[in-house]
């Protein structure tokens, strides 16, 4: 293929595993056309709360990150009585973010496949789930799901 039929895919956070359990929510993925083996930050950011966002730390190897998100700290920065967050991937040297999602596989529609365990914490339940446009989002609330 030469540069005239090139195709350009943009980076992306690309998740390939949520392991909700024991009061955090583990994100494993890769990031796929972008910069690889820098350690970056998981931004938790509210879409209720303009400027309400937890910046966490990350692992990588390679193309490989790792993110875990303690639901103590999340629930302390939760207000009313639902409140969603949005989670982005950002690498150093990029101005921009990468939302995380899962796009890369055949499945489309991830909304009302793959569900995910809440948590209590706090007096809150704390749910990780996938949007309509198969990112990855959490989701805490006064009331159980």
């Amino acid at each position: 293929m030469d540069e005239a039929t090139a195709v350009f895919i943009p980076a992306q956070a690309e998740v390939e595993e949520v392991w909700p359990r024991d009061g955090q929510v583990l994100i494993r993925g890769r990031v796929a056309g972008g910069p690889s083996g820098e350690d970056g930050k998981l931004v938790v950011r509210s879409r209720e709360s303009t400027g309400n966002e937890l910046r966490l730390p990350t692992a990588s190897g390679g193309s490989r990150f790792e993110a875990s998100i303690g639901l103590d700290e999340l629930a302390a920065a939760c207000s009313g009585a639902e409140q969603t967050w949005d989670l982005h991937l950002k690498l150093p040297g990029r101005a921009d973010m990468l939302r995380l999602g899962r796009h890369l596989d055949d499945i489309v529609g991830k909304k009302k496949i793959f569900t995910y365990p809440a948590q209590a914490v706090a007096g809150l339940w704390i749910e990780p789930y996938y949007t309509v446009k198969d990112n990855l989002s959490i989701v805490c609330s006064r009331e159980a799901p």
